[in-house]
């Protein structure tokens, strides 16, 4: 994205004005349309858009993703082209690591409603990881995860060694637990 200053720089050359003509047009003075287009001041939104009519342009504003933005529904997708459990868990426990530590609000993350993965493992899990994470961080977690297929009719043990299975029965947080996804916690903890 081009940065406000050179926009206005551009908009402004463009229809052929000097800083103190447009600054006449726009209502203001031409040192604040000088420090805008060095970069030294942010106009409001009100402001540049007055500023950019003022020189016969539309103001355009466009919301794109936000490509660095890892939500459970980009997980869910990546679940379903994973060859097998293996990477599907490393990838869950990829997305548990991001969201911790990318800055991004939690609800962002989990709010929009994971496509089914075509396994009701991962399903369950996905709605288990969006509700956990929303308690945690004080937040109601998003509708979706109450809807009957995120929920299990059997236990899946995600990892079958007996040692790790005696501890997922003692340390399974209740959010995986109540869906039959038996996985302990400092596992969790340590993605």
């Amino acid at each position: 994205m081009e940065p406000l200053c050179d926009v206005l720089r551009a908009v402004r050359a463009g229809a052929g004005l000097t800083q103190a003509e447009l600054a006449e047009l726009a209502a203001t003075s031409q040192s604040a349309i000088a420090a805008y287009e060095m970069g030294a001041r942010e106009p409001t939104l009100a402001v540049l858009n007055r500023l950019v009519r003022a020189t016969g342009h539309a103001l355009d504003l466009l919301a794109e993703p936000d490509p660095d933005l890892f939500r459970l529904t980009d997980l869910a997708a990546e679940i379903i082209d994973a060859p097998d459990d293996a990477v599907r868990l490393r990838l869950v426990f990829e997305f548990l690591r991001a969201a911790a530590s990318d800055g991004h609000p939690l609800r962002v993350l989990v709010a929009p409603e994971p496509a089914p993965t075509g396994d009701p493992r991962f399903d369950a899990l996905l709605a288990a990881i969006a509700e956990d994470l929303c308690v945690h961080a004080g937040i109601r977690p998003p509708a979706w995860v109450h809807d009957d297929s995120r929920f299990l009719a059997g236990l899946w043990w995600v990892s079958d060694l007996p040692a790790a299975r005696a501890s997922a029965l003692v340390h399974t947080p209740a959010s995986y637990r109540r869906r039959g996804v038996m996985l302990d916690r400092h596992d969790l903890e340590a993605a």
